[in-house]
């Protein structure tokens, strides 16, 4: 709308001048002057279309790289997930988590909630109980039983290899690598393990404008993605949520 504004606008200040120069010039100067201010008019009419396109195809570039972006750090998480689930910790290099997905099993369990006789309590009670422990005190439990295994492939990238490329987003030529951290932190005296992987956007953004990319990096806002990093994680809190918008993808 803006646009169209302003081109009306324009167009409507060289009719102006030319009625101006049809009524004051010499009738020899007269072309050569309209034609000026034509070119003249065109040109600012370009102007004004390139300053209001640019920051749209800006973003519209922007938010195909952030997709495919936020698609690696989602199916870097699904990956780390399922690895930390078997080793109880994050894998702290891409190989090693490229290898537990192609050579990796997750066991399929059975959970059954079940009452058995308490025999602690039955005996600081000094009771005696027969062998339905009839009499005495039940205790809930969980009863788990291994049935089999499934492969982590088949089981988190079944009919693709993204999994291969989780170390890098390639866009068209531009290629960006993931930086990925792993630590721990300490909570009420637990070890808890933690991880961080970042995609640097002035990398993923570099053959853009680069106004609207200094631009870019210092936005603050809820539906965009704030900084000059696209962050999965953290090294400092135990969290896997990214800090971009929904628009882009799960960040829970």
């Amino acid at each position: 709308m803006l646009l169209i504004i302003s081109v009306i606008l324009t167009c409507l200040v060289a009719l102006g001048l030319v009625k101006l120069i049809d009524k004051f010039l010499p009738s020899g100067a007269r072309p050569v002057v309209s034609i000026l201010l034509w070119v003249a008019t065109f040109f600012l009419a370009y102007l004004i279309y390139e300053s209001v396109m640019k920051p749209i195809r800006f973003d519209e570039a922007k938010n195909e790289r952030y997709k495919v972006a936020v698609q690696t750090l989602i199916d870097l998480k699904k990956a780390q997930l399922g690895y930390k689930k078997v080793n109880g910790e994050y894998a702290d290099s891409f190989d090693k988590l490229v290898a537990f997905i192609d050579n990796g099993t997750f066991d399929i369990i059975t959970r059954k909630d079940t009452t058995i006789i308490d025999r602690k309590k039955n005996k600081a009670f000094n009771l005696t109980v027969n062998e339905k422990g009839e009499g005495g005190f039940f205790k809930d439990t969980v009863i788990i039983n291994k049935i089999g295994t499934v492969s982590v492939k088949d089981s988190l990238f079944s009919g693709n290899d993204r999994y291969k490329r989780l170390n890098s987003v390639k866009f068209n030529e531009i290629e960006v690598p993931v930086e990925m951290k792993t630590g721990f932190v300490y909570r009420n005296e637990t070890k808890l393990p933690v991880l961080e992987a970042t995609i640097d956007k002035n990398a993923l953004l570099a053959d853009l404008d680069q106004d609207l990319l200094a631009q870019e990096n210092k936005v603050e806002d809820i539906n965009e993605i704030n900084g000059d990093k696209v962050i999965l994680g953290s090294l400092v809190d135990v969290t896997l949520s990214g800090n971009w918008p929904k628009r882009y993808g799960n960040n829970d």
